[in-house]
């Protein structure tokens, strides 16, 4: 049986959170997000510009490692991150235009003879001697193209939605188990966080 978290679309994620939250309320001892275990992740800046014929999100998510994830870091387990993107185009009397979905991925590990971490992004790497530097990095939006201006109409209102989680889908598959088993100390995620902007 594999186990997986597969990527979904905003609508997709809200349904689901739905039925969660519903779950959730009939298990008053439950953990009620990731930071209630020690880890979790939150978007604290989102800007969408334009530049040149490009649109570029920029911002940042906190990403905080809970201590199983922390523990699993260090022993060489290496982490993966998604971090995603959907656009729409708001239209009077009429739904919304969907734009675009797109995402990329973000990995994270650690090497325990040089003390260092890596974090890689579009085959980009850097490093880093402390794990705050490391998962700065790994929440960092910067100067992310998203839309191409052949994608938008002038004078429209546009929102924008974006989400980081943890991939458990790519770790090794004895850890997927506890993942679904103890889904607070490994599943990390934002959820769909929403920005408005003009063109």
């Amino acid at each position: 049986m594999d186990f997986s978290m597969p990527a979904c679309t905003r609508r997709d994620f809200l349904r689901a959170a739905c039925a969660l939250a519903a779950l959730a309320a009939t298990r008053p001892g439950h953990a009620r997000d990731g930071k209630a275990s020690g880890g979790g992740i939150t978007l604290e800046q989102a800007e969408i510009s334009r530049k040149g014929e490009l649109f570029q999100l920029s911002g940042n998510f906190d990403v905080q490692l809970s201590a199983t994830l922390e523990n699993a870091l260090l022993r060489g387990v290496q982490l993966t991150f998604i971090q995603e993107f959907e656009a729409e185009r708001l239209r009077d009397f009429w739904l919304s235009e969907d734009l675009i979905e797109i995402e990329r991925s973000i990995r994270m590990s650690y090497n325990a003879l040089l003390r260092q971490y890596y974090v890689s992004l579009s085959g980009t790497s850097s490093t880093h001697d402390s794990l705050e530097s490391a998962l700065r990095a790994v929440g960092d939006l910067r100067d992310w193209a998203v839309l191409n201006v052949k994608q938008m109409k002038r004078k429209s209102d546009f929102k924008a939605y974006v989400r980081m989680y943890l991939d458990v889908a790519q770790l090794p598959k004895p850890l997927q188990v506890n993942a679904l088993a103890s889904s607070a100390r490994w599943q990390l995620d934002s959820g769909w966080q929403e920005r408005s902007f003009k063109y």
